[in-house]
């Protein structure tokens, strides 16, 4: 890639997200606040993950999306409440079954590499969570206890070194 990781960590003023990995800065922050005054309406921030970085398993209380921006599409593994799993390659080819848009439902575990790990590699991706995101609706993931309690998807978790 012709522009550094670290270039675009500077321009966009992105700082470390040291519980999930990657790097973040928060660009939208509704004034709309919800009836239950810990919420506004939404958030949305951009993300950036490095070639060796990984967003670490995680689940938030509302709904999140994941948008692609630039640089290496992202595989991201989800493992739904109901016990099921889907995969999604986020990233510009639509054509090949890559989405620019990846909606996350509410409790849902998630995860994601960049489907490249060469040295340069970088993807910029933004997230919107819905009511907003807020670090107590956080929760972080243990791959291994996840990998027990979706056997089905262990081997695939492993594959992706999301365990």
């Amino acid at each position: 890639m012709s522009i550094s990781a670290d270039k675009i960590i500077e321009k966009l003023n992105l700082r470390p997200l040291t519980v999930e990995g990657g790097f973040f800065g928060e660009t939208y922050r509704s004034n709309v606040r919800l009836a239950d005054g810990k919420h506004s309406c939404g958030t949305c921030i951009y993300y950036l993950m490095k070639s060796n970085d990984y967003s670490n398993w995680h689940k938030v209380s509302g709904d999140e999306i994941w948008l692609y921006h630039a640089g290496v599409p992202a595989i991201q593994m989800l493992l739904f409440p109901d016990g099921s799993r889907a995969e999604r390659i986020i990233g510009p080819d639509i054509i090949a079954g890559q989405v620019p848009q990846s909606l996350i439902p509410a409790g849902t575990w998630q995860a994601a590499a960049l489907i490249s790990r060469n040295p340069a590699d970088w993807g910029l991706f933004g997230a919107a969570v819905f009511p907003s995101f807020e670090y107590a609706d956080f929760t972080i993931g243990s791959g291994p206890e996840l990998a027990k309690m979706y056997p089905e998807a262990a081997g695939r978790m492993k594959e992706l070194g999301l365990n």
